[in-house]
């Protein structure tokens, strides 16, 4: 005896192939979008992680040319480099001043100062023996950046660094020498 569908049933059947194809494709669409909300947010996170990527290139690009333009005031023959050692007031102090006498340049790289007390910040200064010369501040945060470049000074034979108020001095206040050395 062959078996038939009644025909009741059969008619169902378009029916329910039509709702499973209707739950496979909002199966489908879900997973579809919930990996492209994903693949976004990575996608997002990839911008960021490059955005932060640029800005250390380009901060180690700037270091790189700032070392280069440090390692050729330090091998030229035209400055002298001046150990300025720590008075007593900081003993451990110390840094290398590189002055090019015909162009009137000078760099400093300071490697040992203690920090500046709040409203306070050090001043560099040259002297010829009978007149000092304002050389410029220094700045907390870049003295650990290598040769910092001073104002330009005629004549130095001696420089020294004094701690004074925040914004300069006119004068040295010589009873707060911290380094000093001479050519």
């Amino acid at each position: 005896m062959e078996e038939t569908i009644p025909a009741a049933r059969a008619a169902k059947l378009p029916l329910i192939a039509l709702g499973l194809a209707l739950v496979l494709a909002l199966i489908t669409t879900f997973t579809f979008y919930f990996n492209w909300r994903e693949t976004e947010e990575q996608l997002q996170a990839a911008k960021l992680d490059n955005t932060v990527y640029e800005k250390d290139s380009f901060r180690v690009s700037n270091l790189i040319q700032k070392n280069k333009g440090d390692r050729e005031v330090i091998a030229s023959k035209d400055y002298r480099a001046v150990v300025l050692r720590g008075t007593p007031k900081s003993a451990g102090s110390l840094a290398l001043a590189y002055y090019n006498a015909s162009s009137r340049e000078l760099f400093i790289d300071v490697s040992r100062l203690p920090e500046a007390p709040v409203g306070q910040q050090y001043q560099v200064w040259a002297s010829n023996g009978t007149q000092t010369t304002d050389a410029g501040t220094l700045h907390q945060e870049k003295m650990n950046e290598g040769l910092l470049k001073m104002n330009p000074v005629s004549d130095a034979k001696t420089f020294m660094v004094t701690l004074e108020n925040a914004g300069g001095a006119t004068a040295p206040t010589t009873s707060q020498t911290y380094l000093t050395g001479g050519l």
